[in-house]
């Protein structure tokens, strides 16, 4: 007979209410009660364990839609788990480089979200003007004092402490850049040293902890667009991925441009050391540790695959288990700071695994926790103990690794 159960914590109420949910056959229990006070409890018997089990999923998703959490013991590998209001996703997320606090936003607003209780602090909303396009991403700087976001083109710097803000880039989509805000998000090199930015005039820029620039690359183009940017994990190197537009649109005034590909700058010198081809829409652009490998996801959803940056040829591909020739779903993946282990987030449950780095073999079983969702979003605490993960429901866990 299987037997499961989930207990919840609404941690802003005065005198925190609890929520538990539990499983045993076609039995599902729900039960509610507030401090210390007098336990309230239903019982439904359902045909089958199978719909037992999807009311207690259901139940589960309406609290952490309401406010409640999932605390975990000192010995759960689950530490926190929340989701924000509404059909809200949790890709704009990350973890604090210490792992004691998420950084998500959503509604408009930044929030800081307290691992060890799940209390949420919202720092900063942006003007209603902006709430329609929405915050795209929010990053930590190496301290963890500051916040990176990016709303339709712009991205900004706040500081935690005093509040100030301070723009760091600004584009107009089909004004004064082809950039898609959905699609070049800034991101740091490993040590959080360097930011990769989108700027007007189709500039990627590379900009120190200070906010100096230290490169800028010109990606302007009559036929082409650039789709993403990364920086390798010591910010030496720059990958930036130029494609055709009559690849991505079908637009006729540029199919017969046949660019799809990877161009490499060394940041110190201004200069491109590579160019390397691709034969397929990307996603999820990065380095290995090694930074003589890019990782790219083939299709957006598949992968990550390796190519050598020296020849261009395929280096490592992760292999779908139940489909040997096929590939791994990958909508996302992260190497962790010692560059020891990659996470793969995937889709639905046990879609998440983190990996032996060399070997590409995984540690264990899937990590627990049912994440029914594209896993979009992957952070590493500085120390590689914890993981952030966040998707497009909304669902963040907070796992020890």
């Amino acid at each position: 007979m299987r037997h499961e159960q989930i207990t919840l914590t609404l941690p802003d109420s005065v005198g925190p209410k609890y929520r538990k949910f539990a499983v045993a056959g076609a039995e599902f229990v729900r039960a509610a009660w507030s401090g210390n006070g007098a336990v309230r409890e239903t019982r439904k018997e359902f045909a089958d364990p199978a719909a037992a089990e999807v009311a207690l999923r259901r139940e589960v998703v309406k609290a952490l839609r309401s406010g409640f959490v999932r605390l975990g013991g000192a010995e759960d590998q689950v530490v926190l788990e929340f989701m924000p209001p509404g059909k809200t996703s949790s890709r704009a997320m990350d973890l604090h480089p210490d792992g004691h606090t998420v950084l998500i936003a959503y509604d408009g607003a930044i929030r800081l979200v307290d691992v060890a209780t799940g209390i949420r602090r919202t720092v900063h909303a942006v003007p209603t003007a902006e709430r329609l396009t929405g915050i795209d991403s929010v990053l930590f700087d190496a301290t963890g004092s500051a916040v990176v976001y990016t709303v339709g083109g712009a991205t900004r710097r706040l500081d935690l402490t005093t509040l100030r803000e301070e723009q760091l880039a600004c584009y107009r989509q089909f004004e004064d850049a082809l950039f898609n805000p959905h699609t070049v998000q800034p991101s740091w090199d490993a040590a959080r040293q360097r930011l990769v930015v989108f700027d007007a005039g189709d500039r990627v820029r590379v900009l120190d902890a200070a906010g100096t620039q230290v490169c800028e690359v010109s990606t302007g183009s009559p036929a082409t667009e650039c789709r993403g940017a990364a920086l390798s994990p010591s910010g030496r190197l720059l990958a930036v991925w130029r494609v055709s537009r009559g690849l991505v649109y079908g637009h006729r005034d540029a199919t017969d441009d046949p660019t799809n590909e990877v161009e490499v700058w060394d940041v110190e010198t201004g200069r491109p050391t590579a160019r390397v081809p691709l034969e397929w829409e990307t996603g999820g652009l990065g380095f290995d540790p090694s930074e003589t490998l890019l990782l790219v996801n083939r299709g957006r959803v598949h992968g990550p695959f390796a190519l050598s940056i020296d020849t261009g040829e395929p280096a490592w591909h992760f292999t779908n288990p139940h489909h040997p020739n096929g590939w791994a779903p990958c909508y996302a993946w992260a190497y962790s700071p010692d560059g020891r282990r990659i996470a793969v987030g995937g889709h639905r449950t046990g879609a998440l695994h983190v990996y032996d780095a060399n070997l590409r073999q995984a540690a264990g079983e899937p990590l627990p926790g049912h994440d029914d969702q594209r896993i979009r979003r992957l952070a590493f605490s500085a120390d590689g103990t914890l993981l952030a993960t966040g998707g497009d429901f909304g669902r963040v866990f907070v796992r020890r690794v």
